[in-house]
């Protein structure tokens, strides 16, 4: 698996770019750190993007096991509802990134158009998203019994 490159769309390839340049905006340094913000964004606004076209992928090594892995499994697990998402095998793990890469998608345009609007204020406006969001999950979005129950063997 640590041979494996994260994808994200070509298409947004330059905002990426914006996203990281301390001339810009320089609110992330990297582009993983992007692309986990952008994933839990599409997730927690239900905007999932298929795409053909990737631009270079993200190395899967440069992922923080403990932190990124563990959202990234939870989101496919609470988005197929099947513990088998989790297991190591190789169709099962690029069935579980690509969720996450769909999602990424989807939330970098929710992400990039949040940022750009008015970039004097571009880290305030980044923080109010996530407020708002913590704000917005309810009972249903946040069952961490369940997914405690699906994960109880």
């Amino acid at each position: 698996m640590s041979n494996r490159r994260i994808k994200r769309p070509k298409d947004q390839e330059n905002g990426y770019k914006k996203l990281i340049d301390s001339e810009e905006f320089g609110i992330f340094s990297t582009y993983k750190d992007i692309f986990m913000a952008s994933g839990t964004i599409g997730y927690m606004e239900q905007k999932r993007l298929t795409f053909s076209g990737s631009a270079e992928g993200i190395p899967w090594n440069v992922f923080n096991l403990e932190t990124d892995e563990a959202i990234i499994n939870a989101i496919a697990l609470t988005e197929t509802g099947d513990i088998s998402i989790l297991s190591d095998d190789p169709d099962t793990f690029d069935k579980k990134l690509q969720i996450f890469e769909e999602y990424a998608a989807g939330g970098f345009e929710v992400l990039y158009k949040l940022l750009t609007e008015n970039p004097k204020i571009a880290l305030t406006s980044y923080f109010d998203l996530i407020m708002s969001m913590e704000n917005e999950v309810n009972d249903k979005d946040r069952n961490l019994k369940g997914i405690a129950d699906m994960l109880s063997f």
